[in-house]
């Protein structure tokens, strides 16, 4: 009797129709999909439109919970996806070159997990649900830096090429993006900003009210392992005895 969404896909009015298809079919508790930023936090939501999509969608699962008392659910907030992001460049990290650009002084604080680590919470959070049912839960693998992960890249391959930039340089660039009809792309270079813009006050959930203890997670994850991951899939996946998968 539970449904757990990993398809953010379409804006409030399909994901509310997934709710409202899940509770006629008698499911009693509800994930909803997006699991990395903090779709509470206004300024978040005002920078990255899909999260003010999720923000109306935890409201609407709070009405749906309100008026039947046989519903719950709860939403999971782990950070960004650290090694997808790092495979796939949204970071700034080139692996293939070994270059990487920063849009700040590269010690701005931000959470973070593996894909895996994402799986453990909402394991954790399933068997400790009726503790966290209709709130939102903060458990990222670790809070980090973009100069964290450089010295762990640099450890595990050499030096590295470092570009510097600001963060309301990387926002006009998306801006321009948007503008031109390229929103995916441009999307990436927003979800970029809030690794370094603190004035949005992202990573502040996930040190105040880290649930990670409380879900039975220990200490999370540790940077240098999640990057290493990252490269040994950069380099072997799809090869004959990878085990990437």
């Amino acid at each position: 009797d539970l449904v757990i969404n990993t398809s953010p896909r379409g804006g409030l009015e399909t994901q509310a129709a997934i709710v409202d298809s899940a509770t006629e079919a008698g499911i009693r508790h509800y994930i909803p999909a997006g699991f990395e930023n903090d779709s509470q936090n206004v300024r978040l939501r005002e920078r990255l439109p899909p999260l003010y999509e999720k923000g109306k969608l935890i409201d609407y699962l709070r009405e749906v919970s309100d008026h039947d008392e046989r519903f719950d659910w709860v939403g999971i907030a782990t950070g960004i996806s650290l090694d997808r992001a790092i495979l796939s460049g949204n970071m700034g990290f080139d692996l293939q070159w070994k270059s990487v650009t920063m849009h700040g002084s590269g010690n701005e604080r931000f959470a973070a997990s593996s894909t895996a680590w994402v799986g453990e919470v909402v394991a954790a959070v399933i068997e400790h649900w009726h503790e966290v049912a209709n709130q939102s839960v903060y458990a990222a693998g670790t809070v980090t830096s973009a100069n964290e992960i450089l010295r762990s890249l640099e450890a595990l391959t050499g030096s590295w090429d470092v570009g510097r930039g600001d963060v309301d340089e990387c926002l006009r660039e998306a801006e321009r993006g948007i503008d031109r009809g390229f929103p995916d792309a441009s999307m990436f270079l927003m979800e970029r900003t809030v690794l370094y813009d603190e004035s949005l006050g992202a990573v502040e959930p996930f040190c105040k009210r880290d649930a990670k203890k409380h879900l039975g997670l220990g200490d999370g994850e540790n940077v240098f392992d999640v990057v290493k991951q990252a490269l040994h899939q950069h380099k072997h996946h799809g090869k004959e005895g990878c085990g990437c998968d």
